[in-house]
């Protein structure tokens, strides 16, 4: 049974946007903004589900031998932990860009751009 008891902005971003410490993070990684930054955190978890081999197979899925220790770690970290960190927030968005190739649309962190119809 649903209530109409208002969400604690404590677990909802959408609440907290003009949180000082969110924008500067926004601005440390170079993205829009903190829908960005939950995106970039959804796509190293999925990335992280992937790499199930560790980086031992060159099978295309998942991180790196490089990334994958940071990027497991950072996958086990929480969403709000990550965007509020200025250190976790640039690197889960970095990661995310570097393998935006096998990521599904929906965690991409840059929108690709329209396309203009000319007519």
């Amino acid at each position: 049974m649903m209530t109409d008891v208002p969400s604690s902005p404590r677990y909802f971003i959408r609440l907290k946007r003009n949180h000082p410490n969110l924008n500067l993070n926004c601005k440390l990684a170079q993205c829009d903004g903190p829908e960005a930054l939950v995106r970039a955190h959804r796509a190293v978890m999925w990335l992280a589900a992937q790499d199930e081999d560790h980086a031992q197979l060159a099978n295309g899925l998942g991180f790196s031998k490089s990334d994958t220790t940071a990027g497991r770690n950072l996958a086990r970290i929480s969403t709000l932990q990550v965007i509020f960190s200025s250190i976790f927030a640039p690197m889960a968005v970095k990661l995310a860009r570097r393998y935006r190739r096998q990521l599904p649309p929906e965690y991409l962190v840059d929108k690709p751009a329209q396309a203009k119809l000319k007519i």
